[in-house]
């Protein structure tokens, strides 16, 4: 059974789950937001860009905009993990470099967060669901504000000893090429021939690294990019000619597809 806690404003969407069902894959996705882990206990993996984690209780995950990620529930144990989705939009302008510094490295995983205080953070952030709606969005800035204070804070001190994830080396190197180039033309037999490899064993060790194939990879990269752009104020044509897409159609149905509503819908939901 899995209890959740949804607390959504146009700007954040937050939830505390309490489970205990175990998943057989990986849930893998990416999105045009920045989200936060913080994780309390249970029997749970990550994959994040092709690296593996399994946190310790108290721990920390970070992923930025278009990281390609996944959680797997590994048993029937009880889990807990608070996870927070919020836009660069909701911080100050002139705070936004420092608050937003945890996400500019290669750093995905910390450890032996508990002197930290994010737990009350994230329940402060809760807390603004009983607010006049004039008042909450500013509450909620403020409080999501206090939160990224405390973990750039984090960032900064703790130790460098913590777990960075493990990664087959060969797939690094092509996940750091497509994440370079994911707008620019790319084919397995491109990719096969750059990096000395078979396009059915690139294929067999990309999936057993990063829970999915080359080609549904590149599909969601492209995706959450072209949605960022829309966001920001391009057309849908526009946005998916500079997220790498060939033609509009093949990709309003990947982006109906992958996301549940059309590319002109995050546009409204932005005026």
């Amino acid at each position: 059974m899995i209890k959740k806690e949804e607390f959504k404003t146009k700007n954040i969407f937050m939830h505390h789950t309490v489970g205990a069902e175990a998943t057989r894959d990986y849930d893998l996705h990416c999105h045009s937001q920045y989200e936060l882990i913080y994780f309390e206990d249970g029997d749970i993996s990550y994959l994040i860009e092709g690296k593996a984690y399994k946190p310790k209780p108290f721990s920390v995950l970070i992923m930025g905009p278009n990281v390609f990620h996944g959680v797997r529930v590994n048993s029937d144990e009880p889990y807990k993990r608070y996870v927070l989705h919020f836009p660069a939009e909701i911080l100050p302008a002139e705070t936004r470099k420092i608050l937003l510094s945890p996400y500019g490295t290669s750093k995905n995983y910390y450890e032996n967060v508990q002197p930290f205080g994010l737990r009350e953070s994230f329940n402060n952030i809760y807390a603004c669901k009983n607010m006049p709606s004039d008042m909450q969005d500013v509450a909620v800035s403020a409080a999501v504000q206090e939160l990224l204070v405390k973990v750039a804070y984090m960032c900064r001190t703790i130790d460098d000893t913590t777990p960075k994830g493990n990664v087959n080396s060969a797939i690094s190197e092509v996940i750091k090429y497509l994440n370079e180039n994911i707008s620019s033309p790319i084919s397995l037999d491109m990719l096969a021939k750059k990096f000395y490899i078979s396009k059915h064993h690139m294929n067999k060790v990309f999936k057993k690294a990063t829970g999915t194939t080359v080609g549904k990879y590149v599909n969601y990269k492209r995706i959450t990019q072209a949605q960022q752009l829309i966001m920001q104020g391009y057309s849908a044509s526009r946005a998916a000619t500079e997220a790498g897409f060939g033609d509009y159609s093949s990709f309003y149905r990947a982006y109906t597809r992958l996301l549940g509503h059309v590319p002109s819908t995050d546009k409204i939901g932005m005026e």
